[in-house]
């Protein structure tokens, strides 16, 4: 079954174009188009329609001697919302195709030798390194051990900690906010003081009263995520906000805000590992990866030198 072609297979068909014009046929219908018709030609797309077998050899299109066939439309065009929608996709999309082709083909036929060269190489040179990406990708993913140990991690850290000094600063808060007519307030305000684990409890079973909240101590922010989480915080009085261990109730006509800052990192320090775990866990996977792929490389070439499947003259 032919297929849409790449250009370097169109280029070989660049004799076959007869009188430099590219032809669209489709099917024989009317290129105005009529919906019973393509119902009929294409029961496979329209759910309203008939079930009709259609061979999956038969065209739905052409462009000179380049064919558009269903499997075609079909790896393409999914998720139809109703019929008049898949006739449109359908539509457009024969339509897109066509124009591609007839573009493709033209550059073809009026592209000089040394351009065409130069794209048939480019093509090949993509061709390849799609290929052997793709695989040598699937060969790692089967074969890497992806396994962290919390030593590891630990190890890593202390050796490279310098590289994760923080280039702004961080914040840990601890925050409620309330409406102003919230009748448990007072009991809220003194679980968000002493937050023992029955107070988080608590604090918790209360959460839907809440307009928004903070409990995790895992969390934290930089300046712009403290300004837009904390309603009552600007830049301008910030500073004032961020000593640690300190407890803040704020009310306004909004509501009341109940806040406390856990911890606060300036710009220079080391963040917690929990902080960047994430960051951590890439750089060693990808260290991984590079050596897997390495010794991939270099066993592979010697199994083929080995095996005489591969020689130098």
């Amino acid at each position: 079954m032919h297929k849409i072609n790449t250009l370097q297979t169109l280029l070989r068909l660049k004799s076959l174009i007869v009188n430099n014009k590219a032809i669209i046929s489709f099917l024989h219908v009317d290129y105005r188009w009529n919906l019973r018709i393509i119902c009929y030609l294409m029961p496979l797309f329209f759910i309203s329609c008939e079930t009709i077998s259609l061979n999956n050899e038969k065209a739905f299109a052409r462009v000179g001697s380049i064919y558009l066939y269903r499997e075609d439309i079909e790896m393409n065009i999914l998720n139809f919302k109703n019929k008049e929608d898949s006739i449109l996709k359908v539509r457009n999309f024969i339509d897109e195709w066509a124009s591609k082709q007839i573009i493709l083909q033209q550059a073809v036929l009026n592209l000089d030798k040394d351009k065409i060269k130069m794209l048939q190489k480019l093509v090949k040179q993509y061709e390849t390194e799609l290929f052997s990406i793709t695989y040598k990708q699937s060969i790692v993913n089967e074969s890497l051990d992806t396994l962290i140990s919390t030593q590891e991690i630990d190890s890593f850290m202390f050796l490279n900690k310098n590289i994760f000094k923080l280039n702004a600063p961080l914040y840990q808060v601890r925050y409620i906010e309330l409406p102003n007519d919230n009748v448990d307030k007072n009991k809220i305000q003194r679980s968000f003081q002493r937050f023992n684990n029955e107070d988080k409890y608590f604090l918790d079973s209360l959460s839907f009263q809440f307009s928004d909240y903070i409990f995790s101590d895992s969390i934290w922010l930089n300046k712009i995520g403290l300004l837009s989480k904390i309603k009552f915080l600007n830049a301008t009085n910030l500073e004032g906000y961020i000593k640690k261990s300190q407890f803040f109730e704020i009310q306004d006509t909004m509501g009341v805000y109940l806040f406390y800052m856990n911890n606060h990192l300036k710009k220079g320090d080391i963040p917690p590992q929990d902080f960047i775990y994430p960051n951590i866990k890439n750089i060693i996977l990808n260290k991984r990866k590079l050596k897997f792929n390495k010794k991939f490389e270099k066993d592979i070439l010697q199994d083929a030198i080995k095996s005489k499947y591969y020689e130098v003259y």
